[in-house]
């Protein structure tokens, strides 16, 4: 790209980087990653088209679908859509590993070579999208801000692996008060992206569905200027509730366990705060009503149960694994996963992929299972509540993760290698945050 040495290989094909060579500089660049959206990007296409004409006549923009070879109509919705004349499109089938990330970073390669001022990100699948989603993102960082992520309001299902892990997690263990590090929608300065898509980060999970959260944690951790940007109402995530291996799920979570390797002297120490301000219009909370989900997702932990009790003997202490075990005999209707036996459990794991024997893959995709159980009961317990009354249910998460900090440290520093499997629960006690704490 003529910016120094790549860490990685090209995302970009050689007519992709002629087209660029040939626009030269923009202002913003607006950039869609997809894989046969053909049935939700026209929703999205049509309010970024807006946006422009409304938010953006002055600005050099390049509007930028990276598609990963879809064969419905995705790339031909983003072709046929009116712009001002102040955009240019750039329409592409990315090169390398199939994955969100490695859209995403075909978008910040070229946003680099443009050398923009700033690159918003918007999914192919954005239900409730509206134009102002756009302005709201971009102008903070046309003011100064080198990333603006989006907070949104969704329901307690949709919210529930960010109440439950993603947040406690950035929160308690780096003093990050992100509220959604998971989300969807983000706008970057140019510095930052030119910065991060020279990372050689692009052939692990982060070149999948592990780029949201990678990037929001890692910018915080490294005390770059981060702001939030409330955008009010969106919807349900596609797929079944309680997928086995649902790779959105597999592939966030290992990247978020893997920062604990990545910077153990930072968590095992008490980090700075580092608060996450919010900029723009907050807008009024709302009820958002949850899809039936909680037989799904207590089945998935039945069958998480069946067909990898023996794999969770290696990573959980007898008496956490007895505690997870009981769970499978309560009705659907009065389920509970309580928040301090959830906390043991991350700790568990996270040791587990971090320092265990095993395959760290292996290790989330046996860990899936037990955030359904979790995520059914915040969801029993929340679904009728608003965002902001479902707050109080995720600070006894977040209090949990504290409280089993000081477990997880232990755990973590005295952990020895596996050397064989109980033959059942009982045999034993050992040691959990639950017998300990």
């Amino acid at each position: 790209m003529g910016k120094g040495i790549l860490l990685y290989e090209t995302t970009l094909p050689s007519d992709a980087k002629s087209w660029l060579k040939e626009i030269g500089w923009a202002d913003v660049l607006i950039g869609i990653p997809s894989h046969r959206n053909g049935r939700t990007i026209p929703e999205v296409v049509k309010a970024i088209s807006k946006a422009l004409a409304h938010y953006l006549p002055g600005q050099r923009v390049v509007l930028m679908n990276a598609d990963g070879g879809s064969s419905d109509n995705t790339a031909r919705y983003v072709l046929e859509a009116p712009v001002p004349p102040n955009v240019h499109k750039l329409v592409t089938v990315y090169e390398g590993t199939m994955g969100k990330g490695t859209a995403v970073h075909a978008i910040f390669e070229a946003a680099a070579e443009l050398e923009v001022r700033a690159c918003a990100v918007i999914e192919a699948r954005a239900p409730g999208i509206e134009p102002r989603w756009i302005s709201a993102l971009i102008e903070p960082v046309l003011r100064g801000a080198e990333l603006s992520v989006a907070c949104y309001q969704r329901s307690a299902y949709a919210a529930a692996l960010t109440d439950n892990l993603a947040y406690p997690f950035g929160r308690t263990l780096f003093n990050v008060d992100l509220r959604d590090p998971l989300a969807s929608e983000f706008c970057l300065s140019g510095s930052l992206t030119a910065d991060l898509a020279g990372r050689d980060v692009w052939e692990t999970d982060v070149a999948r569905f592990g780029l949201n959260v990678w990037l929001t944690l890692q910018t915080a951790i490294e005390g770059r200027n981060v702001v939030q940007v409330d955008l009010g109402f969106r919807g349900e995530p596609s797929g079944e509730p309680g997928m086995m291996a649902d790779a959105r799920v597999l592939h966030t979570v290992g990247t978020m366990l893997r920062f604990l390797t990545i910077y153990e002297k930072l968590w095992q120490r008490n980090p700075l705060n580092k608060h996450i301000p919010f900029q723009g219009e907050r807008l009024p909370d709302q009820f958002i009503p949850s899809s039936e989900c909680i037989g799904a997702l207590v089945a998935a932990l039945r069958r998480g149960a069946e067909h990898y009790e023996i794999e969770w003997r290696r990573v959980l202490s007898v008496g956490t694994l007895r505690s997870v075990l009981a769970l499978l005999d309560q009705p659907d209707d009065v389920f509970e996963f309580a928040p301090d036996l959830w906390a043991t459990v991350v700790a568990e794991f996270a040791v587990s992929y971090n320092k265990g024997e095993g395959d760290p893959d292996k290790v989330v995709e046996i860990f899936a299972p037990l955030f359904y159980g979790r995520a059914a009961a915040y969801v029993r317990h929340t679904q009728k509540l608003t965002p902001a009354e479902r707050e109080s249910s995720t600070e006894e998460v977040v209090s949990a993760f504290a409280a089993a900090k000081p477990f997880l440290l232990d755990l973590w520093n005295r952990y020895q290698p596996w050397m064989g499997v109980p033959e059942n629960p009982s045999q034993g006690e050992g040691e959990s945050f639950l017998s300990v704490g």
